[in-house]
């Protein structure tokens, strides 16, 4: 019997449900929700983009991701997903996502980094230890307070906290 190489796949849609949290017998936290694709064709004769078909998927996320996507999406909003594509029960496709961001060609997201306490084990071998993490350059760390321009601060806003940091993309 062969086996099938894995299939990474990335996909630009929407999201068709909430996100549904749960925590597994082991501890670990799961997030799942359908992501409806597009599939758009341009007709030059009408000068119009026009939906040939809507593929749904369902997107599998685990542990941090999990949790970060229970707290991030909603039904509707624009995301862009990457994972393992695999065929469930013959019919079903699941992408194991790796990644899920919101699209920013479709509007406008803000961006706070979660911090957590560190574990006692070594962080290097981890299973929420971020591959793709780089320093952020500049003399701000973020163990720094962030500031809070004067135009934001009213009688009801406090300070950002100092483990959160905050970026608009424009």
């Amino acid at each position: 019997m062969s086996r099938m190489a894995e299939v990474h796949v990335t996909l630009l849609g929407s999201v068709a449900s909430s996100p549904e949290f749960a925590v597994c017998g082991n501890g670990a936290p799961r997030a799942a929700f359908q992501l409806a694709v597009p599939e758009r064709r341009y007709d030059r004769a009408s000068e119009l983009w026009s939906t040939v078909r809507i593929s749904h998927y369902t997107v599998v996320c685990w542990r941090a991701l999990a949790e970060h996507v229970g707290s991030s999406l909603g039904r509707g909003d624009p995301v862009i997903v990457t994972g393992r594509q695999r065929i469930v029960d013959g019919a079903t496709v699941e992408v194991d996502a790796t990644a899920v961001g919101h699209d920013l060609r479709r509007g406008l997201s803000s961006f706070r980094t979660v911090v957590r306490p560190r574990r006692t084990s070594d962080a290097a071998h981890s299973l929420d230890a971020d591959p793709f993490a780089v320093p952020i350059p500049g003399p701000a760390r973020d163990s720094d307070p962030i500031p809070t321009p004067a135009s934001e601060v009213g009688p009801s806003s406090a300070p950002a906290a100092a483990s959160e940091r905050t970026r608009v993309a424009h």
